[in-house]
C-alpha cells in the first residue's frame, strides 16, 4: 500500500507506510506498483479541516447493530478521539488502533469517564460483527476496562452506508480509495473533535505520546477535563505547533507562571513576616501590661501599712 498526503510530514509518514507494508510482505508478494496501480491512488490527500462541525444528522450503526445519530455522542462536555479505519485492513489500521490502545492505557484519563474513542468505518461494505470482534478486542486489552464500567459506554465501533461514510469523510477532509484486491489507500490520522462536534487537531502517523495525546484532549474540551492544577498549568503552558507537529512548551506563558508564583511567594513572606511582627508587638505590650500591673500592686501594699516612726512619735507625745 502507499498513504499519500499533501506535505513533506505526511509524505514521510506515507513513505515510512510503504516500507512497513513491503517489509512484512512476504517475499513472493514484494513487487513494484504498475502504473494504473499508482494512478488509483491520486486523490488519496488529508485536506485539514480544523473548525469544522461533524455532520451530526448522520447515521452510523454500533457493534450492537444499533442504529444511532452521530449527535448522540456529542451531548456532554467529553471530547473524543475519532478514527477513521477498515476493520479488514491488513496493517497499518492495526498497528494505528494498537498505538492508541498502548497510549490511553498509560494516560491518566480514563475513557466513558473524561473522554470517549469513536472508530468508524470507512468501508460501506463491512458488517457490525466485524465492528463488534475489533471493539471487544480493544477494550479487551484497554487495562482500565476491568473495573470501570464507564469504559464500555466511552468506546464505540461503527459501520455505516456509503451516504453516511462519505459525508463524514468529506466534513473532516479524509480521502480514501479503493484500490485492486480490496484495499484501500487512505491517510494515516487521528482526529480530536469537541464537545461539541467540531474538529480541533489531526493526529498523524502510528506514534502517539501520551502527553500529546493529553494535551490534544484538553485543547478540545478547552481545559474543561482538567482534574488537577497541575493538568491546568501543562495546558496553559504549552501550545501545538503546526508546523512541527507537536507540542511545544511557550517560553512566554512559562514566565507569567513563574511571575505569578513568585508574586504569590512573596506575598506570603510578606505576611508571614506582618504577622509576626503583630505577634512580637502584642507580647510586648502584654509583658508592659503585666510589669505596671506588678508595680501598682507593690504601690498599694505599701501604703497599706503604717510606719513604726509614727508609733514612736505618739508614744512619745504622751509620755511628755
Amino acid at each position: 500500500m502507499i498513504f499519500a498526503k499533501h506535505n513533506p510530514i505526511t509524505a514521510l509518514i506515507a513513505i515510512s507506510a510503504t516500507a512497513v507494508a513491503l517489509l512484512a510482505a512476504p517475499a513472493s508478494a514484494q513487487r513494484v506498483l504498475e502504473k494504473e496501480e499508482v494512478r488509483q491512488l491520486n486523490g488519496v490527500d488529508l485536506l485539514e479541516s480544523q473548525g469544522t462541525k461533524l455532520p451530526m444528522d448522520q447515521i452510523f450503526t454500533t457493534a450492537d447493530n444499533k442504529e444511532v445519530a452521530l449527535a448522540q455522542y456529542f451531548l456532554d462536555d467529553k471530547p473524543t478521539i475519532l478514527a477513521l479505519v477498515y476493520y479488514e485492513c491488513p496493517i497499518v489500521c492495526p498497528t494505528v488502533l494498537r498505538s492508541l490502545g498502548n497510549t490511553i492505557n498509560d494516560l491518566d484519563y480514563t475513557a466513558g469517564e473524561d473522554y470517549r474513542i469513536l472508530v468508524i468505518s470507512f468501508d460501506h461494505k463491512e458488517n457490525p460483527g466485524q465492528a463488534f470482534a475489533k471493539r471487544e478486542n480493544f477494550i479487551r486489552n484497554y487495562e482500565r476496562s476491568a473495573t470501570n464500567p464507564s469504559v464500555r459506554e466511552g468506546i464505540e465501533f461503527f459501520t455505516g452506508s456509503e451516504e453516511s461514510i462519505r459525508a463524514l469523510a468529506g466534513s473532516v477532509g479524509f480521502a480514501f480509495n479503493e484500490i485492486a484486491g480490496g484495499e484501500y489507500a487512505h491517510p494515516i490520522s487521528l482526529m480530536a473533535v469537541s464537545p461539541e462536534g467540531v474538529l480541533t487537531r489531526y493526529i498523524y502517523g502510528y506514534d502517539y505520546p501520551t502527553q500529546d495525546l493529553k494535551l490534544t484532549l484538553l485543547d478540545a474540551s478547552e481545559g474543561r477535563i482538567a482534574d488537577s492544577i497541575g493538568d491546568r498549568i501543562l495546558h496553559f503552558c504549552f501550545r501545538y505547533d503546526p508546523l512541527e507537529g507537536s507540542y511545544s512548551l511557550v517560553a512566554f506563558r512559562v514566565m507569567q507562571i513563574g511571575a505569578g508564583l513568585g508574586a504569590i511567594i512573596l506575598a506570603i513572606v510578606i505576611g508571614l513576616l506582618f504577622i509576626g511582627d503583630r505577634r512580637r508587638t502584642q507580647r510586648l505590650a502584654n509583658k508592659l501590661n503585666t510589669d505596671e500591673q506588678s508595680s501598682d500592686a507593690d504601690t498599694d501594699s505599701h501604703h497599706s501599712n503604717p510606719s513604726t516612726g509614727t508609733v514612736a512619735g505618739v508614744s512619745t507625745g504622751h509620755m511628755s
